[in-house]
C-alpha cells in the first residue's frame, strides 16, 4: 500500500470516528474538505479495503468477531491497533483511532514484553522502540495476532 493510501485510509478513520459519514458522497466531500481529491470510485475502493460496515446508517469500522480476552492490555491493544508496520530495525509504527494511542501505548508497557524498550505514544499513532531485528519480528508478530479476528 502507498503511504498516500494508508494517510487517506487513516484519515477515514478518523472522520468515521468523529462524524456521522452516511454516504460515499459524504465521505468524498469530507475527504475533499481535509485537501485529499478523491473520487468516488477511490472512495468505494477505500471502504472495501477497510472493510467499513453501515450501523445506523452510517460507516464504521467492523466490529472484531475475536474471543474475549482474559488479560485486558491484550484486548486494548486487540481492539485499538488499526495498521502496525515496521520501520527500520527496531522500530515499529501503530496506528490507532484518534484518542487511543495512549491507551494502547499504557497496555504495551504493563504488558512488558522483553523484546519493547518502549514506547512513544501520540494521540493517534506510536513508535515502539525494540531491542534488534529479531525482537521486531517477534512484536510484530505478537501485536499481529491479537489484533487478528479470531
Amino acid at each position: 500500500m502507498t503511504g498516500d493510501r494508508r494517510q487517506r485510509h487513516l484519515k477515514i478513520l478518523e472522520l468515521i470516528s468523529t462524524h456521522a459519514v452516511h454516504t460515499q458522497e459524504d465521505l468524498a466531500d469530507a475527504l475533499a474538505r481535509e485537501g485529499w481529491d478523491v473520487t468516488q470510485s477511490s472512495v468505494s475502493r477505500d471502504i472495501a479495503a477497510l472493510h467499513l460496515v453501515k450501523v445506523d446508517g452510517a460507516y464504521q469500522r467492523p466490529i472484531a468477531r475475536q474471543r474475549p480476552r482474559h488479560e485486558p492490555d491484550e484486548q486494548r491493544i486487540a481492539e485499538g491497533v488499526l495498521t502496525l508496520e515496521p520501520a527500520g530495525d527496531a522500530l515499529i509504527v501503530l496506528h490507532t483511532p484518534p484518542g487511543e494511542a495512549n491507551r494502547v501505548g499504557v497496555a504495551l508497557d504493563r504488558l512488558a514484553w522483553p523484546d519493547v524498550l518502549g514506547n512513544i505514544s501520540g494521540d493517534d499513532t506510536i513508535f515502539v522502540a525494540v531491542r534488534d531485528a529479531a525482537s521486531q519480528r517477534r512484536v510484530l508478530g505478537a501485536i499481529r495476532r491479537l489484533t487478528a479476528a479470531d
